[in-house]
């Protein structure tokens, strides 16, 4: 029996967004499976099949007609996977066409989607199997979907895309989103001779140059810095960190030690966060060990590549591929 004939629609909207090179990362590694070809629709074919599809929406709601909202023509491609972050019809523009639609979708809780936003997307396209990153999303997803199977496969990282071997010229480094409180007392209490970079990275090429060159990665899960986020996630910041063979200082979401087995991340002191980070610096030789562990575990288990063969183990189970013979 020949396994599935997978297609994956190419993310092209949004190529100036901050999460952009993250999913190109991800489609990137699946490309790489010789079972795998990618398609990518000229803007025009793009903004037609979004128009069309949007008045098919509407007036099939109008009309009581129940999706999905397919144009009524022969599925010439079997199978068609996106990578999509967030519930956009323009990052997959081929989920008009028929066929089986699956997605692995990024962002799939608040603040960005409500569950029932997200429902009636996947309804509406006819998306039959879903992956999402934690399995909360999983759990809270499933019951409200009676024809896509939802599916937890955790976030990973390509390690190649990133420099594990770089001079360390950076003491600690802490980007993007701060727990307030803990960045502050860094800010005020840390001696000058600490190397201490924080803020936005402005490009992708200096987030991974600023994160090749750490000693100290400081990661908290966004549910300490987002109230609105009631789930501890394990995001590929984690990861990025670990392939950047960096020592991870913060908090580990329950997930992150159940996927590696053990907890990778040295717990923060939010109490005395100065005189800690001073202490790991003076004997940083000694973390050496944890941090080499985590960069192997990463190599050997939670690549992208490993993440989509989960994916794939998972499509080409008989009863979800009925077109293989």
């Amino acid at each position: 029996m020949d396994v599935c004939k997978f297609v994956l629609v190419r993310n092209q909207a949004d190529p100036d967004g901050n999460n952009f090179p993250d999913w190109q990362e991800f489609e990137r590694s699946i490309l790489r499976d010789c079972e795998v070809s990618g398609i990518k629709r000229r803007r025009l074919t793009r903004l037609l099949f979004s128009v069309m599809f949007r008045l098919m929406r509407r007036i099939g709601r109008r009309l009581g007609i129940q999706p999905p909202y397919n144009l009524p023509v022969k599925a010439r491609i079997p199978m068609r996977v996106a990578i999509l972050g967030g519930l956009s019809f323009k990052r997959c523009p081929d989920f008009i066409l028929p066929g089986t639609k699956v997605a692995y979708l990024y962002d799939s809780s608040l603040p960005w989607s409500t569950t029932e936003q997200m429902v009636r997307f996947v309804e509406d396209t006819g998306i039959s199997v879903l992956f999402v990153s934690h399995p909360t999303f999983r759990d809270r997803l499933q019951p409200h979907l009676q024809s896509c199977e939802v599916h937890f496969v955790p976030e990973a990282v390509d390690p190649g895309a990133y420099l594990s071997n770089e001079k360390k010229t950076i003491d600690v480094l802490s980007f993007g989103r701060a727990l307030k409180t803990y960045h502050h007392a860094l800010l005020t209490g840390l001696p000058p001779e600490v190397r201490y970079r924080h803020g936005w990275v402005e490009s992708r090429d200096d987030l991974i140059r600023a994160m090749g060159a750490a000693r100290i990665i400081i990661n908290f899960p966004r549910s300490l810095t987002d109230e609105t986020l009631d789930v501890e996630m394990l995001t590929m910041r984690y990861f990025q960190a670990f392939a950047s063979r960096a020592l991870v200082l913060g908090r580990c979401p329950p997930i992150l030690k159940d996927v590696f087995g053990y907890d990778p991340v040295i717990a923060a002191d939010l109490e005395n966060p100065c005189s800690q980070i001073q202490d790991i610096l003076r004997d940083f030789s000694s973390y050496q060990g944890l941090i080499d562990k985590n960069y192997q575990n990463l190599i050997a288990r939670h690549t992208y590549g490993h993440r989509w063969q989960q994916m794939k183990s998972i499509l080409n189970d008989e009863h979800r591929c009925p077109f293989t013979r």
